[in-house]
């Protein structure tokens, strides 16, 4: 019988480039630019604000909760501005809805609601190591996967990839946050590629609805296939077809990203927001946690938000409890 580890040894070293790039960047790239955890914080600020407003709207408050209705998870995923406790994927797609919903104001969500899947997995590892006597992943880790995913998303669309980047970039990422390494990462994107799902038109202005709902089935599919490719093990390899179609879907067998993966979309981000626009976005997310929470609890949360170095060093585990609350949801 083969050695498992040469095997995936083996398979790293004859994998097309683009997975290898791929799975380099996500596993073993260290974001050190501060100004780009800044701007990702900005994002989550965002995010979070608008996030709880579109919980005010009926029609997207109806398709937040289990999938099955009362099968909930308990010690799981839970949904921001809610008592939800769910598995990861449906708390990917419920998080990812709420985030993505609000469409009258600007946008600082460039990764385009990346933060859905992200902070469920993270705050399920978190509370798994908890348990485990492990120390949990932190603020500035969620913000760096989101600074990855972006980076991911942003040099695939330039390729001009057949599939959609937002795809392969989060079942990329959360592949590595649930702590999967090469085999993992390439068995999940051989799920990802082949998966039909439902295709996200960014032209297709008139039903924005459906773009969101879009948007966060992607999101939930990608931890599914993480899941998935974790519960598999380091010792099953995906079949080469499977990975071969990957590759093809990819774009094709042996080409390499024409920029090397780093921090450069966020980078653009960055450099195209202007003071005033932090400070409007830090009086709606203000504005919103008064709305949403009792008054004692939003001055926390608010607290929280006022200081980033706090903030980036806080266990994910301790901002989602923080986000909590006692209603029906």
């Amino acid at each position: 019988m083969l050695n498992p580890a040469l095997e995936v040894e083996d398979q790293a070293n004859t994998a097309p480039v683009v997975v290898a790039a791929l799975a380099d960047y996500a596993a073993g790239f260290a974001i050190g630019n501060g100004a780009a955890i800044q701007t990702a914080r900005h994002c989550l600020i965002d995010a979070l604000g608008g996030g709880l407003e579109a919980l005010r709207e009926p029609e997207c408050a109806a398709l937040i909760g289990p999938l099955v209705p009362g099968s909930m998870m308990p010690g799981g995923a839970r949904v921001p501005g809610t008592s939800l406790e769910l598995d990861p994927a449906q708390a990917a797609f419920c998080t990812t809805l709420m985030l993505c919903r609000p469409a009258r104001r600007r946008n600082w969500q460039t990764p385009g609601g990346a933060f859905g899947a992200l902070l469920a997995v993270a705050d399920y590892q978190a509370r798994k190591a908890i348990m485990e006597g492990k120390p949990p992943p932190r603020v500035r880790d969620v913000l760096a996967a989101m600074i990855k995913t972006a980076e991911i998303e942003g040099v695939l669309a330039s390729e001009g990839t057949t599939l959609h980047p937002t795809r392969i970039a989060i079942t990329t990422i959360v592949t590595t946050q649930l702590g999967g390494g090469f085999s993992q990462i390439v068995t999940a994107l051989s799920y990802a590629c082949t998966d039909g799902g439902m295709q996200i038109d960014e032209d297709d202005r008139y039903d924005i609805g459906r773009r969101h709902w879009a948007r966060a089935d992607t999101m939930s599919r990608a931890v599914r296939h993480a899941c998935q490719a974790i519960a598999a093990g380091s010792s099953y390899l995906a079949h080469p077809a499977a990975v071969d179609l990957a590759c093809k879907r990819l774009g094709a067998g042996s080409w390499s990203p024409r920029q090397p993966f780093a921090t450069a979309i966020i980078e653009q981000l960055a450099a195209s927001r202007e003071a005033p626009e932090v400070a409007e976005l830090t009086v709606r997310f203000n504005s919103a946690i008064d709305r949403h929470f009792p008054a004692r609890q939003a001055e926390r949360i608010k607290s929280l938000f006022a200081a980033p170095e706090r903030l980036d060093d806080l266990p994910i585990n301790e901002l989602l409890a923080a986000l909590v609350t006692n209603g029906a949801r």
